[in-house]
């Protein structure tokens, strides 16, 4: 039993030899991938990679190295003939993309990434209204290296802001599911700042259109559970309100009905309210206020649905939802079904508490 025990941890010592090693110091690890649309129904390809200092450890900048070709993998061999450290690829953790190239459609691109073993599923993925190489090459981030910013500002923004989550493998997952549609960040270069000015949705692998700031806010609420974010809302006197999301839930629910599906989603939001411009007891008016906020992401959300439906899209993932509800669910009934499907909105909020003042 010992001699068997001792044959086969020495055998998994030998197999530890046969893992491709790449050693740090060895290779060039990139940060941030980034595709343009060129000429003749190419891509330029742009990576950014940090640049280290020798003897300086706190002093990181950046360094870009850019591409024009018909394939991303033949444009990563291109650039690696001009670098005495292989790029590896597996180690992106942001890809950005242009606007009219995601218009065109990134099925190509994802298709190489998702083949590969070493990408990581967690990558963040953006659009960029604009060129992605200006923005890379812009001096957005002086105290920090760009493809570190570009993934802390993503990051930040999806856990403690108001972008639903949607890295590669949330992409992924909806592109190729049935019932639903992708979307992406999207992103702008404004007087030298990285700006998120939006969502842009996809229909399959495609761009369509972008929300702007205050339709995400809702959108996240009607995605996912949320317990951070503001809110705002004006009053009818014309003083405005500010409440902090304390937690929210969204529940969908649908009628019995299966040759016609009634989708409900419920929507119940705990606030608190930090600032209230105009109005000196706001306690007394927590009724009015809470009745405004309601009103007021119903109406959104339900502008957003129906904007949904007229475009063909579902970003929300209904069409999943109603599968996996219904018997026999019908992929091409369903996409016709789907501009004239009854979705109501239901929206409960309850402040809770007024601040921490009395």
């Amino acid at each position: 039993m010992n001699r068997f025990f001792f044959l086969l941890l020495f055998t998994c010592f030998l197999l530890t030899g046969c893992v491709k090693q790449q050693v740090l110091d060895k290779v060039t690890i990139p940060i941030v991938c980034a595709y343009d649309e060129a000429p003749n129904d190419q891509i330029e390809l742009t990576i950014a990679a940090p640049k280290f200092q020798a003897g300086k450890p706190d002093s990181v900048s950046t360094i870009l190295y850019s591409k024009v070709g018909y394939t991303s993998r033949n444009i990563l061999q291109l650039i690696n003939m001009r670098l005495n450290r292989p790029i590896n690829p597996g180690k992106f953790s942001v890809a950005l993309f242009e606007k009219n190239l995601a218009a065109k459609g990134l099925a190509d691109e994802l298709d190489v990434t998702l083949r590969d073993a070493q990408s990581s599923r967690t990558k963040y993925m953006a659009v960029v209204d604009g060129k992605t190489k200006e923005m890379l090459q812009a001096n957005f981030s002086s105290n920090e290296e760009k493809g570190m910013f570009l993934f802390n500002l993503l990051d930040t923004n999806v856990r403690n802001g108001l972008v639903p989550r949607q890295n590669l493998h949330d992409f992924e997952y909806s592109f190729l599911g049935k019932g639903m549609d992708p979307f992406l960040p999207l992103l702008k270069l404004q007087n030298n700042q990285v700006v998120i000015t939006g969502l842009a949705l996809f229909k399959d692998d495609k761009y369509v259109m972008s929300l702007n700031e205050k339709q995400m806010r809702v959108m996240k609420l009607l995605l996912q559970n949320v317990k951070h974010g503001t809110l705002e809302a004006k009053l009818d006197n014309g003083s405005y309100i500010a409440v902090v999301n304390v937690g929210s839930k969204v529940n969908y629910r649908i009628g019995k009905d299966a040759k016609s599906p009634k989708v409900t989603i419920y929507i119940m939001l705990k606030g608190e309210i930090l600032e209230s411009m105009g109005i000196h007891s706001p306690k007394q008016e927590q009724q009015r206020i809470k009745d405004r906020f309601e009103k007021d992401l119903t109406a959104t959300g339900m502008d957003l649905i129906q904007l949904f439906k007229k475009e063909g899209i579902d970003p929300l993932g209904l069409g999943d939802f109603v599968r996996s509800k219904t018997r026999n669910w019908n992929e091409a009934e369903w996409k016709k079904e789907y501009r004239t499907l009854n979705v109501s909105l239901n929206v409960k909020v309850n402040l809770t508490e007024m601040g921490i003042r009395k």
